[in-house]
């Protein structure tokens, strides 16, 4: 994609990143929540300001940041299961990053931990802007001065819950952007035609290990400890001249295991990015029955009318490979999910890589069908097949039906209009016919379709 300058939040835990961070990319986009620990994958959003666009990058809290050569030695606290991984993400983002926004609360005053970032931040060598979240009242204002021991420029004073003063930041941004990047106004940026595509499925199938796959890095955080992945995280990325937005999602599991509060957010979250999804990748695990809730998972995307992948993951601990073996998986797959003979199977290892690199070429043919329009006349000719092959019956009443046309009305998915000859009517099993034939006759992969009869 478009390369922007890189602007990353960094601080301690529960200082106020992911607030500060949805207030300036104007999205509910970070998952917020009074626990240390919310965050753990890096959330990326596009900002823009004064005719300048930056790329935003959310971290996790940390208290330390590391050398390469250190991470590779750290052990992570028994009471912190994700402090490596968000060491190290953080770790990443702040080698790509071209500004660093330092934040601290200033209720809680410098504490040990600020000290200790503002040190290793500074062996970065990189540019930072000090920023005092949680200036909510004037009274807070005198508690400024201790920052100063920090060796920093005065600190910029907000409140990222009510946007106090975040147009001040903002200008600041952009005026250190000018002279580090030399960056220069340009229309606001925004990402065209991308096809969006949501990686659904239950917890611990694999949806993130597929999407660091994809990338061919560790965008995000693998773990088998459900509820690892608490945020929808997006992922911008052009393949053959197509822009594309993954967006991983948290583990959806059966209603009564769900707990209230962040999980309960997080699966709200996941359900409406996937129904708003040009392509939903549902991911199962090969290794264990299909449950009831893939099932469950598999109708909220029928009822969606999003086009399905169905990405059979842990191909790898499949023993005995062959394509006999492969049919048979096919069989038992698509007769868990009978409503969806029409969505392709992938296999795939997202530990080993294998097939996955056929997963975003897949994804391009499934949206090529959604876009397909048929001509009158290609449907005309179809038609008269097709009865020829299977003449119409009715659904009730003793006249046969008659089949008058079938035009295309609607494509971003296909909709069909049948017309019948009044006070005629057709069984939905002829109607079920004729999807099937569309689909074969005009390759209508991985959509779904719709007819509807007019008299």
């Amino acid at each position: 994609m478009k390369t922007l300058p890189k602007v990353v939040i960094i601080g301690r835990a529960n200082v106020g990143k992911s607030t500060l961070f949805n207030r300036l990319i104007e999205k509910p986009k970070a998952l917020i929540s009074k626990i240390a620990g919310t965050t753990r994958d890096i959330n990326i959003g596009q900002v823009y300001w004064q005719g300048i666009n930056f790329e935003l990058i959310d971290t996790g809290g940390v208290e330390t940041i590391l050398t390469s050569k250190k991470l590779k030695n750290l052990t992570p606290k028994p009471n912190e299961k994700y402090a490596l991984e968000i060491i190290q993400r953080t770790h990443a983002a702040l080698k790509e990053a071209d500004l660093i926004l330092f934040l601290v609360d200033i209720q809680a005053g410098l504490l040990p931990q600020d000290k200790e970032l503002n040190m290793a931040l500074k062996k970065l060598n990189k540019e930072i802007i000090l920023v005092a979240n949680k200036t909510d009242s004037l009274k807070y204002e005198s508690k400024a001065a201790e920052f100063y021991k920090l060796g920093l420029a005065e600190p910029i004073l907000i409140s990222a819950i009510n946007g106090l003063g975040t147009g001040d930041l903002l200008d600041a941004v952009v005026q250190k952007l000018k002279k580090i990047k030399k960056v220069r106004k340009t229309e606001k940026f925004t990402i065209t035609d991308a096809i969006k595509i949501t990686i659904l499925g239950k917890p611990n199938v694999g949806k993130s290990s597929l999407l660091n796959a994809v990338l061919g890095e560790d965008r995000v955080i693998v773990s088998p400890t459900p509820f690892t992945t608490r945020e929808a995280i997006d992922t911008y990325l052009e393949y053959k001249k197509q822009n594309f937005i993954i967006v991983d999602t948290a583990g959806v599991r059966k209603q009564a295991k769900i707990g209230k509060g962040m999980e309960k957010t997080s699966v709200k979250k996941s359900l409406n990015n996937a129904k708003k999804s040009d392509i939903c990748f549902l991911v199962i695990d090969l290794v264990k029955p299909i449950t009831s809730q893939d099932k469950k998972l598999s109708k909220i995307l029928l009822d969606a009318k999003v086009n399905i992948v169905i990405i059979a993951n842990k191909w790898d601990l499949i023993p005995d490979k062959n394509d006999k073996i492969q049919k048979k998986y096919e069989q038992y797959i698509y007769s868990r999910f009978p409503y969806l003979t029409w969505a392709p199977i992938i296999f795939i290892s997202a530990l080993t890589g294998k097939n996955v690199h056929r997963v975003l070429d897949l994804a391009l043919e499934v949206n090529q069908s959604r876009q397909t329009k048929i001509p009158d006349t290609a449907l005309s000719r179809f038609l008269k097949q097709a009865i020829k092959r299977h003449r119409p019956t009715k659904a009730k009443g003793i006249k046969a039906p008659r089949l008058i046309d079938l035009r295309q009305i609607k494509t971003n998915p296909p909709k069909f209009q049948l017309r019948i000859s009044k006070n005629d009517s057709l069984s939905p099993a002829y109607i079920k016919y004729l999807e099937n034939a569309l689909r074969q006759k005009f390759n209508l992969m991985g959509t779904p379709l719709n007819i509807i009869i007019k008299q």
